[in-house]
């Protein structure tokens, strides 16, 4: 029997009996058959094992009634000890924190006993000092006259060395004097045997300079350093290199004056040149001289201390070479280039040689080297006004033949776009991109200059379509040839917009991030115009995640102006095609009216195939049969553009049908809506007169069907209201247009029996 069972937390005890009694069945199951004979049947066996169990369970019972009895005795035998052991440990306690705090007191006072000798100490030790300090200055004070007295000799014999030990001890000595009264006129008489030093050497240094001298610069840079004169050192340096450069920038322009304009226009990149050049033997030296990471930053200074000092400045010598120059544009990207090609020379040094250049050092390099170009970069924006105007004028003379218009615009359209993109490399170049924006607005009025001019040739199309009243196929291949230029112009247009917010998002990551690189234009850049800049790509970033309301056109938010005319332009385009192909049919048209010459006592004798279609009609159908001949050959495989500038035009040009189908098919609508509508211009129709303008419809329905077409429903419904008898008028006219029945019904004079 499994006890351990009893003690579990989730015990069962009908699942704990039933499994003990399948264990028992088992167990007495292998009887042999005599024994299988005598055992009990399973109900008697089921009371057997009852009793066996619950005679093991009260056992079991009386056992653990049994430990637990013991337990109990021994634990109240153990409590009288356990109490006393408490007490006693209890007591013990006491006594600890009793002696805790009579050494807490006594710790106390020893503090307070040892603070007061401590101070006693201090002072005493304070009171020593100052009266060793004021021995000392008055030593010092008696040898005080002897150093200036050695120093005169010193400067009597320009002895520089013995002047600066001198100066060296009286610096000592002075800070040796600093209780006694009378310190700052001993300190300012120190001044001024270091400034009578400086001025003694100042010669030399500046000789030792100019010559490029290792050993002597070395002497002098100890002397000064000695003195504290170290930065004066360095002024002296940067003057004396400054002198030199601006003697090397003075011959390199009397030199270039005598070139040709050519070999005149590369002096800043033989000074520059020179400044590199220059640069890197100055940084070896200075590292031989002076010796510290300081040294490596004085020819970098230099170079800010000098660029916007030279004379003549660089703006005005570039300023004069272009008032004699007629590609002002080219000479500003030389220009700009050499500045690019110097700035990219200088960062490739320093990190050649790992040099690293504050960021307030590496601002005001970068100034001083654009710093006379920023004045350009304003003129800019004129400059390539004045060209690209120039450009765009000779391409906008109007044509007097409308074939050599068409031809000459598209030739334009393209040489505008090849300016244009020559436009941004110049504004790249010249500017970095920084006169974008304006130039945005420059190419703006130059689109708009083009659509006016696409407006023109399409006046003019339409004063030949007036002119020439019998039609012209080669007038509508001109119309079809400006679609298709315009829908050219669209797609280039869009093009040209991506290529610009890809700009503009380059620039943006320039501006945002110069201050993180090396010498860079951007980061010179005035903050307030950064930020004006920053604001106008944000605001073209915000137009282009707008929603076009046209789905056929791509908003990308820079020229939102000029796509809004593009819809207005197809139709009218469009219109003109239509016009062209109409004008016959309108003519046509215009001559139909009822016959007068039939008479109505003959009509009911008359057979329905003596009617015949009348000459007008028989026209319209003629012409009507041959379009597609004529179409054919100008829209049976129209290029993709012309393609997209027919959808543009009319949304059923995007079905897969031929476009040659499609204007068909325009034109034949049209076509029923000028004739419906000449027929209810009629004032009076007899019954023959009626009779015949049906058969004349049925002839024209036979033609559309014949170019697979369907005639208009309004027609149709007139036809039916023409052929209806005046009696059952009313019976045949029910599903027609109400408005139909009343002016047939008119036009017939037939009275309503309602």
């Amino acid at each position: 029997m499994d006890m351990v069972a009893l003690s579990e937390d989730k015990f069962n005890p009908v699942q704990w009996i039933n499994e003990n009694f399948l264990k028992y069945v088992e167990e007495n199951k292998f009887l042999s058959k005599e024994e299988h004979k005598k055992s009990l049947n399973d109900h008697e066996r089921a009371i057997d094992f009852i009793n066996n169990y619950v005679s093991k369970l009260q056992l079991y019972v009386q056992q653990v009634n049994y430990a637990l009895e013991e337990s109990s005795h021994r634990l109240v035998s153990t409590m009288p000890r356990i109490v006393k052991e408490v007490r006693s440990l209890q007591a013990g306690v006491e006594r600890l924190q009793q002696r805790m705090l009579l050494m807490r007191q006594e710790v106390a006072a020893v503090q307070k006993e040892t603070g007061e000798c401590m101070t006693t100490l201090d002072h005493l030790n304070s009171m020593q000092i100052k009266v060793q300090n004021a021995k000392e200055s008055l030593q010092e004070s008696d040898g005080w006259g002897n150093l200036i007295a050695n120093l005169e000799d010193g400067f009597e014999r320009n002895d520089v060395k013995g002047i600066c030990d001198k100066i060296v001890s009286l610096q000592k000595s002075l800070l040796a004097q600093e209780q006694l009264p009378g310190h700052s006129d001993r300190q300012s008489q120190v001044e001024d045997f270091k400034n009578r030093l400086e001025a003694l050497a100042s010669p030399k240094v500046v000789q030792c300079f100019a010559e490029g001298n290792v050993k002597q610069a070395q002497y002098y840079v100890t002397i000064f350093d000695t003195i504290h004169r170290k930065s004066q050192l360095l002024q002296y340096y940067r003057a004396v290199q400054k002198t030199a450069l601006q003697q090397q920038w003075k011959q390199t322009l009397e030199l270039q004056a005598t070139e040709s304009i050519t070999q005149q226009q590369q002096f800043l990149t033989l000074f520059y040149d020179h400044l590199m050049e220059n640069i890197q033997g100055q940084v070896k030296w200075c590292f031989q001289v002076f010796e510290d990471q300081e040294a490596q930053e004085q020819p970098f200074l230099l170079l800010v201390e000098l660029l916007p000092a030279l004379q003549p400045t660089r703006y005005n010598h570039i300023l004069q070479l272009l008032r004699t120059c007629n590609e002002r544009l080219e000479l500003l990207q030389r220009y700009a280039q050499d500045n690019h090609v110097f700035v990219m020379q200088l960062n490739a040094y320093l990190k050649q040689a790992c040099i690293q250049l504050n960021k307030e050092l590496r601002h005001n390099l970068g100034q001083a080297i654009y710093e006379y170009f920023y004045k350009f970069i304003e003129q800019y924006p004129r400059l390539e006004e004045t060209q690209l105007s120039r450009q765009i004028d000779r391409t906008l003379i109007t044509q007097t033949h409308i074939s050599d218009a068409v031809r000459h615009l598209k030739d334009g359209t393209n040489k505008t776009f090849d300016w244009l993109t020559e436009a941004l490399a110049r504004c790249s170049n010249i500017t970095g991109d920084l006169a974008l924006c304006k130039l945005i607005n420059l190419f703006a009025s130059i689109f708009k200059r083009i659509l006016d001019q696409f407006a023109k040739i399409q006046r003019q199309l339409t004063l030949h379509a007036g002119v020439n009243s019998e039609g012209s196929w080669s007038l509508l291949q001109y119309t079809l040839d400006l679609l298709e230029c315009l829908a050219d112009f669209q797609q280039r247009l869009q093009n040209f917009e991506k290529v610009l917010h890809e700009r503009l998002n380059v620039l943006e990551q320039n501006l945002r991030h110069s201050q993180h690189t090396s010498i860079n234009f951007y980061q010179t850049f005035e903050s307030m115009e950064q930020q004006r800049l920053l604001a106008s790509i944000k605001e073209f970033q915000q137009k282009r995640l707008e929603p076009s309301q046209d789905n056929q056109v791509i908003f990308l938010g820079i020229f939102n102006n000029i796509y809004d005319s593009f819809k207005l332009y197809y139709k009218e385009i469009h219109d003109v095609a239509l016009n062209i192909l109409l004008q016959p049919l309108e003519s046509h048209l215009s001559c139909i009216q009822p016959p007068t010459d039939l008479n109505q006592s003959r009509i009911e004798d008359m057979p329905a195939f003596s009617f015949a279609p009348q000459e007008s009609i028989t026209q319209i159908g003629q012409y009507l049969l041959t379009l597609p001949q004529h179409l054919e050959p100008l829209l049976l495989a129209p290029s993709p553009v012309l393609k997209q500038a027919l959808e543009m035009c009319n949304i059923n040009y995007s079905q897969p049908t031929p476009s040659a189908d499609i204007l068909l098919s325009l034109v034949v609508t049209q076509c029923c809506v000028l004739y419906q509508t000449q027929i209810l211009q009629i004032k009076n129709l007899n019954t023959a007169m009626a009779r015949q303008l049906a058969v004349d419809i049925e002839y024209l329905r036979s033609v559309v069907e014949e170019l697979g077409l369907t005639l208009s429903i309004t027609l149709n419904q007139i036809h039916t209201l023409l052929k209806a008898e005046p009696e059952n008028y009313l019976a045949l006219s029910a599903g027609c247009e109400p408005r139909l029945v009343m002016a047939i019904r008119q036009i017939r004079n037939i009275i309503s029996k309602q």
